[in-house]
């Protein structure tokens, strides 16, 4: 009999640092869909498995055979006993499939959307509402992602995990490093694609010559925005996570001008370092730990003067920004995560 089985898209590294943890209290058995996937880095995967697991599919989870992983996923669990069953989404038919044939008590899902790109009228609200139908519990991210699920009106349990997982570093402390003053140097990590505002964000720092730009990551978009970057903007391209730490500290402030983010889990990255944040107000995070821990500023996305404000208010508190970001107590926050599976 397992205490939990976790159901999820990929082995995230993140994900695996999570279930790493909540087995150390729990007997669990975690269903990946797939092994591995055609869009993501290696290292996006990397990471000891210290579980029970299994893989539906191997090889891209873009590629395999929907209807076959469903059968796969519904047989392998009329094989086994559980107390509950945590699905990663409402986002696949293997999702749908476990809502609907195991029992609506032990059902659970994580919810990782967000108010601010997910529809709740319409047709699309009520494909929804008939999903939440067969859950009795919902993991919730962060606040928007709650009061997403409270204008679907879930009748059934909400709880709040503060997360979407444990980064690399999130069991220790703060990552320790020389701090710096304000030279205006700004860094942004992530996938280089047209949901991360990034043809916004060269639009203002080509127009303040005075304010740096590091850009790490690759994506479809990184020919078009390296033609467009003035001198005040560097191109790194892709860097493994385990090198991103020397990157971190070389930069004042982490800026994310993303138009559709669920969670945003580099963000939490860059608190660890130490860095202030500036993010916009459609980041999933941004509520629960950008403006929680006043540890930065969430600006209006795609708004010009509210960039500018933003900048302009974190040069002139950067000290105390910083202050609030090492006072964030990461052991404790991840603590609650890990807690609220059991």
């Amino acid at each position: 009999m397992y205490d939990i089985i976790f159901v999820t898209h990929l082995p995230a590294f993140y994900k695996t640092n999570l279930y790493n943890e909540i087995a150390k209290n729990k007997k669990i058995l975690v269903l990946f869909i797939s092994s591995g996937s055609e869009i993501r880095n290696d290292d996006f995967i990397k990471g000891t498995m210290n579980f029970e697991y299994q893989f539906i599919n191997q090889g891209g989870f873009e590629l395999r055979r929907k209807y076959s992983s469903l059968f796969q996923v519904l047989k392998l669990l009329r094989s086994v006993q559980y107390q509950k069953i945590v699905i990663g989404g409402w986002d696949l038919i293997e999702f749908w499939g476990i809502a609907f044939t195991s029992p609506r008590k032990k059902n659970a899902v994580v919810i990782e959307s967000t108010r601010y790109e997910s529809q709740v009228s319409g047709l699309k609200g009520k494909i929804k509402k008939l999903f939440l139908s067969r859950i009795s519990t919902a993991f919730c991210s962060g606040a928007p992602h709650r009061e997403l699920i409270e204008s679907l009106c879930f009748p059934g349990e909400i709880i709040t995990t503060y997360g979407v997982g444990l980064n690399n570093h999130a069991i220790g402390s703060h990552v320790k490093h020389e701090k710096h003053t304000y030279r205006g140097r700004f860094l942004y990590v992530g996938r280089l694609s047209e949901e991360k505002g990034l043809d916004f964000l060269l639009d203002f720092f080509c127009k303040h010559s005075e304010l740096s730009l590091t850009i790490v990551g690759d994506g479809p978009q990184r020919e078009s925005l390296e033609r467009r970057a003035g001198e005040n903007i560097q191109f790194k391209g892709y860097v493994n996570n385990s090198e991103l730490n020397s990157i971190f500290v070389e930069h004042d402030v982490f800026i994310f001008p993303s138009t559709s983010e669920p969670w945003g889990l580099v963000v939490e990255e860059a608190l660890v370092y130490g860095l202030p944040v500036i993010c916009s107000d459609k980041v999933g995070c941004g509520q629960d730990l950008v403006e929680a821990y006043k540890a930065g500023i969430v600006f209006n996305a795609n708004d010009t003067a509210s960039l500018s404000n933003a900048i302009s208010e974190m040069g002139e508190r950067y000290a105390e920004f910083c202050s609030n970001t090492s006072m964030i107590n990461f052991s404790e926050i991840n603590k609650k995560q890990i807690e609220s599976y059991y």
